[in-house]
């Protein structure tokens, strides 16, 4: 993928043809005339044309090959108890939470129990005004809440990670299982790092709209918000599979959804469909209360 600079001018010369004079992209807007000049601007469709060939030159020269992915396998094999980790990305969202029940450790995050009316053991957030609006709500009161140990956050009923990592809360609440409960096989619903198109796909590529269950709703961003950048979560997620070798993380997609090549590389990050995670849960036995 070309460099965000590179990215901004393609942006703002698709934006030119279209006859606008901003342009949106990585969840930010600003004036075109900061990445195009006049001279590029009076022929934007030339400009386009000659962004898009050089940005696919500089692609083909800058990456390299992409290393092939191991084979997984996708067999019920856990390692001790088993945890869900709850993403909020919209490919969980045609499946029943409430099967998890009994099967295993269930980590939640943000407004989850509150929208959903679906309560986990444990929920992350690590946003102080979402931790605040939760606090409010007497979430706290009803299971465990972890949180950054952050001075804007007074509720002393939020249990606090010894140290600020800085990390968003689907990763957060992934190291919090593996570090703090121990956990060496989890299973996570809803962790899409992609955008979504307008049929809802989860695509790398052509999915240029927000995928998040929640959008348009209080504390979230319009539904028809543009896409957020996953990088950050990726390379989180890839610090745990890499810090824990030993853990098996089942990563449960749709039929057509993949996982960042960066992610499916590691031999411990294995993709499942909901069929398989189904047999999973079937032959996972009931979990002592």
């Amino acid at each position: 993928m070309a460099g965000r600079r590179a990215q901004w001018r393609l942006a703002a010369a698709k934006a030119a043809v279209q006859g606008k004079t901003t342009v949106t992209l990585f969840g930010k807007s600003g004036d075109i005339t900061a990445w195009l000049n006049p001279e590029q601007l009076k022929d934007p469709k030339k400009t386009l044309a000659e962004l898009e060939k050089i940005t696919k030159l500089s692609t083909k020269a800058i990456l390299p090959p992409a290393e092939p992915i191991p084979p997984k396998d996708t067999e019920y094999k856990p390692e001790g108890d088993v945890c869900f980790i709850i993403a909020n990305g919209e490919s969980r969202r045609n499946f029943d939470l409430n099967k998890l029940k009994g099967k295993g450790y269930i980590v939640g995050m943000n407004v989850l129990p509150v929208v959903e009316d679906f309560w986990p053991d444990m929920l992350v957030s690590v946003d102080i005004a979402t931790v605040k609006w939760l606090s409010e709500r007497d979430v706290p009161a009803r299971l465990e809440h972890w949180s950054y140990p952050r001075g804007g956050v007074k509720d002393p009923r939020i249990k606090r990670i010894a140290k600020d990592w800085g990390w968003s809360s689907g990763p957060t609440a992934t190291r919090i299982a593996l570090e703090y409960k121990r956990f060496k096989t989890l299973y996570i619903l809803g962790m899409d790092f992609f955008g979504i198109t307008a049929d809802g796909t989860v695509d790398e590529k052509k999915g240029n709209k927000l995928n998040n269950m929640y959008k348009g709703k209080e504390r979230y961003r319009k539904a028809n918000s543009d896409r957020t950048y996953f990088g950050n979560w990726m390379n989180q997620m890839n610090t745990n599979t890499s810090n824990h070798p030993n853990a098996k993380f089942y990563h449960v997609v749709l039929e057509n959804q993949r996982s960042p090549n960066k992610l499916a590389q590691k031999t411990n990050w294995i993709d499942i469909n909901y069929s398989i995670f189904e047999e999973h849960l079937q032959k996972m036995p009931k979990r002592a209360s």
